[in-house]
């Protein structure tokens, strides 16, 4: 579900701008005019960064699953349990924050079922700046190094690419947006340093 960019761009506006900041709410200014990007700046608890970082690679949980939205707790318990990750507030935090995700994006959206994915990746995914082929997708690494994004056609210089903080949630519009702007924002997965260990990633679209 991945549109690679092309030199022909068509006649709509592009939106570059990236919004970020510390309330949830930023999440739904997606549709502003402009807008490429939203990003909820918050950052992981530090004892749950211990907990997961201290997690096996073999064992950290991994889904792939289309729900209602009000089932997406019950798939993230559903991938820790099959995972044997034992009971504990950190895996709490886990599953009641991939739910709480999911919630918003629905509402940002406008959806009633999420797809979601828990990623597990001790390799690149997606070396390459490119845009996503949905409407919007939700974004959030909790272990390892968050994604990248640079402007369209700045693919090439190294000053204009940022990374998302590691714990952030970042909704980014993709190349399916509906409106009168097309996203003039890539994205893509950043180098993974062998010490970090896998990265673990939770990407959301919407299903419907």
């Amino acid at each position: 579900m991945i549109a690679q960019p092309t030199s022909s761009i068509s006649n709509k506006i592009l939106a570059r701008d990236v919004l970020t900041g510390r309330d949830a709410d930023i999440l739904y200014d997606i549709w502003s005019p402009g807008v490429a990007a939203a990003i909820w700046t918050r950052r992981c608890d530090d004892d749950f960064e211990r907990w997961i970082d201290n997690i096996p690679e073999a064992c950290l949980p991994e889904i792939r699953t289309v729900v209602p939205v009000h089932l997406a707790e019950a798939a993230a318990i559903a991938a820790c349990d099959q995972a044997k990750i034992p009971a504990g507030p950190e895996l709490d935090m886990l599953t009641g924050d991939i739910a709480a995700l999911a919630l918003m994006l629905a509402k940002a959206l406008n959806t009633r079922r999420v797809r979601i994915r828990l990623d597990v990746a001790s390799d690149v995914m997606c070396p390459k700046f490119h845009q996503d082929n949905v409407q919007a997708r939700l974004l959030c690494t909790y272990r390892g190094a968050g994604t990248q994004y640079v402007p369209l056609g700045f693919e090439a210089d190294p000053k204009r690419i940022r990374s998302v903080p590691r714990g952030a949630a970042a909704l980014f519009r993709g190349a399916a947006s509906q409106g009168g702007e097309q996203t003039g924002l890539l994205h893509r997965s950043p180098s993974v340093d062998p010490k970090d260990g896998a990265r673990l990633l939770l990407v959301i679209d919407p299903a419907d």
